[in-house]
């Protein structure tokens, strides 16, 4: 099947962050982009920060909202397209004790980290598989790699399933040319987790900048330009992986 020119990028969590940049270093490539946040304001502001004559699409949704999702694709012709997903959305900075976890709190990160993903892949696959062509990169996190010092277990346990979420993915679509790869991020100096670390006495960042090998959080340029390759031509023969971006804190 022919397909377009510009690779088509479907950014989640596009409006900030770590996918925001990511968002961006596509567009800079060459890429169209749909973006997608539930806080329009920022997306609206993230849209205008793009290059002149950039093809950015916005979707103001929730993508915990799988009606909303499927409402939106279906306004979308993906035949034959080259289609890079990246699924960003996620997160959990709530720091509850085992014993205090409510099952609410379970399936509550469950429905924004690995959910999300799911509900991302089962509209984009189809056209990947059509066109033989996918790059797939799912945010992961050293919680569901080992432990989380800034969260709790339902998001320790959404995360590891997003890994084997993406490695099954990746076994299954390798033949159709698509890859699914996962990205395992440490404490990155997002707005949300900078929010966390102003919270914590500093015996406790001193705790933690202790256990980081290379003795600080990272940036998020630290974090995004990692991903990048996962997103490109070139990573046709690497499917299945997890990197884990953490300055040590987990080898």
């Amino acid at each position: 099947m022919t397909t377009t020119t510009a690779p088509l990028a479907i950014v989640t969590g596009a409006a900030s962050g770590i996918p925001g940049y990511i968002a961006a270093a596509l567009v800079e490539r060459g890429h169209e982009l749909i973006a997608i946040d539930s806080d329009s304001g920022a997306l609206d502001a993230a849209s205008a920060t793009m290059p002149a004559g950039a093809a950015v699409t916005t979707w103001p949704i929730d993508v915990r909202d799988a009606d909303a999702v499927a409402e939106r694709f279906a306004r979308v012709d993906l035949t034959g397209r080259r289609i890079v997903l990246v699924n960003g959305v996620g997160g959990d900075t709530r720091r509850i004790d085992l014993a205090d976890l409510e099952s609410a709190d379970l399936w509550a990160s469950y429905a924004h980290n690995l959910e999300t993903v799911f509900t991302m892949l089962r509209h984009c696959v189809p056209a990947m598989k059509d066109s033989r062509w996918g790059r797939v990169v799912n945010f992961g996190s050293i919680a569901g790699r080992t432990y989380s010092v800034f969260s709790n277990t339902g998001y320790v346990a959404a995360k590891a399933a997003v890994i084997g979420l993406t490695k099954q993915a990746a076994y299954e679509l390798a033949p159709f040319g698509v890859t699914v790869n996962a990205v395992a991020h440490g404490p990155i100096m997002t707005e949300r987790i900078l929010a966390s670390w102003a919270d914590k006495p500093q015996r406790d960042r001193e705790s933690i900048l202790g256990r980081i090998p290379v003795g600080h959080l990272g940036s998020i340029a630290d974090a995004a330009d990692m991903v990048l390759p996962f997103c490109l031509e070139s990573a046709a023969y690497t499917t299945g992986a997890v990197l884990d971006i953490n300055g040590g804190m987990h080898i």
